[in-house]
């Protein structure tokens, strides 16, 4: 078969379709076999001349696996039919409780098939089977909540890192909000923020972790705090006009001037009014002024998040003078410092979940766009949102979020949304709402906060 004539097959087959449901109230470990038979009195087709394409619910995407039947897919120690030639693994993976899943296989003849007698008009019979057995359900501490770690679906996950090439200190597992409306709504400053999850930060010297969470738009009736340019000029954020506002009238629930244009313009974040009031005393003692907001950058755009996550805490690489050597992954220190900054784009990257979260962290961040990424992802905005993070050539860009669900850059001097992004203190405590007939961590039932320093 050519290889066009393989993809018209391809792209037309009908698959067979079936569905696993685990009905426990346990993980399970599943792998999914398929196991050859014997044929029967006429001529047996041999393996090696099957190939096998299993999917996750769409065969156009979530492609899983493409393989020809060959010994390095042997998985004959667990067999499930007792007189099967052969058992081949096509796919391992993790049932959460009363989860289903729903596949879809192709088997079709190798296009490469001898055109030999021995082959012609062979028969090959085989069968689907499942093997599954208990897992340990995985519980993360997010500072005293326990949350168990999920591998699919919309949850908390753990997330590991490699960024060796910056300090094996960075490379301790974290745990991430993942999927498109995970329970993560928290109770903070009197409003409805959102857990991004128990992220790596440096603090003093060494890496340590702290809860970080942001104030997003579009909960319930309560109002942003407006679009606002970054900057006029100017692309360092330890210097940069949203920074200063950020950190100064709206930390302080008071009044001022902030760039909703080019021409400054009073904001009131004391009243409630036109915007939402700023942060009370009680927030404010609640956040980690000590932790180090790294500003490292590269001065090219398209990564995966991981790759983002590395240079992030990294430092800048650039040859433009307007960038100096200093201004690399240092603290957010200065005038005005009151521990808030914004998301990282490894923060929108690391947020994405569901069937396509695998796929998707071995994108770039600008492709998510393609790959039904930022669907499955809760930070996904219906406008533009700003990063922290600048890009180190160019005219002074900053990354930012497209509504369209992937992430870019643009020059500071035009308006955004803006989410501010805290670090708690390992003090402050995450507890369930009193309201045991509610699930927890929902806008109705948001966890609470407790600062146990007090």
């Amino acid at each position: 078969m050519k290889p066009e004539a393989l993809e018209t097959f391809l792209s037309t087959a009908t698959p067979y379709h079936f569905t696993i449901t685990n009905e426990c109230g346990d993980l399970a470990n599943a792998t999914i076999n398929l196991e050859s038979l014997n044929a029967g009195t006429g001529k047996q087709l041999q393996d090696e001349y099957i190939d096998a394409i299993l999917y996750e619910t769409d065969y156009h995407n979530n492609l899983n696996s493409q393989k020809q039947l060959d010994e390095s897919m042997y998985n004959d120690e667990n067999k499930v039919i007792a007189n099967s030639l052969h058992a081949y693994k096509l796919y391992s993976f993790t049932l959460q409780k009363e989860e289903t899943k729903s596949f879809n296989l192709l088997l079709y003849m190798d296009p490469d098939t001898p055109m030999e007698t021995i082959n012609m008009n062979a028969t090959w019979k085989g069968k689907i089977t499942l093997s599954t057995s208990y897992k340990e359900e995985t519980i993360a501490n997010l500072n005293g909540l326990k949350v168990p770690v999920v591998e699919s679906g919309d949850g908390l996950y753990a997330v590991s890192h490699d960024v060796s090439e910056i300090s094996e200190d960075w490379n301790k597992t974290e745990y991430r909000y993942a999927g498109s409306n995970p329970n993560n709504y928290v109770s903070y400053n009197n409003e409805i923020w959102r857990i991004i999850g128990l992220v790596n930060v440096k603090n003093s010297e060494s890496v340590e972790q702290r809860l970080k969470i942001v104030r997003t738009d579009g909960v319930k009736e309560q109002k942003n705090i407006g679009d606002y340019y970054w900057d006029l000029t100017n692309n360092n954020w330890t210097t940069c006009t949203l920074r200063e506002m950020l950190n100064g009238i709206y930390y302080e629930s008071g009044i001022g001037d902030c760039y909703r244009g080019r021409s400054p313009k009073e904001c009131n974040f004391s009243s409630g009014t036109d915007l939402p009031k700023g942060l009370n005393e009680i927030s404010q003692n609640m956040i980690d002024k000590e932790v180090i907001w790294n500003l490292g950058s590269s001065d090219d755009g398209y990564f995966s998040t991981n790759k983002f996550y590395e240079k992030e805490r990294g430092t800048i690489s650039a040859n433009d003078s307007q960038y100096p050597a200093e201004w690399s992954s240092t603290t957010d220190i200065g005038e005005k410092y009151n521990g808030i900054g914004l998301i990282y784009p490894s923060d929108y990257g690391y947020a994405v979940g569901g069937e396509v979260r695998n796929n998707c962290l071995t994108k770039d961040l600008y492709y998510y766009k393609e790959n039904n990424c930022g669907v499955n992802d809760w930070l996904n905005h219906s406008d533009y949102l700003w990063t922290i993070l600048s890009r180190t050539t160019g005219s002074g860009d900053v990354f930012y979020l497209n509504p369209s669900g992937y992430v870019d850059y643009t020059n500071t001097s035009g308006t955004r949304s803006v989410w501010p992004t805290i670090y708690l203190k390992s003090s402050v405590k995450i507890t369930p709402n009193p309201h045991s007939e509610q699930e927890y961590g929902t806008i109705d039932n948001p966890f609470q906060l407790i600062d146990t320093s007090l």
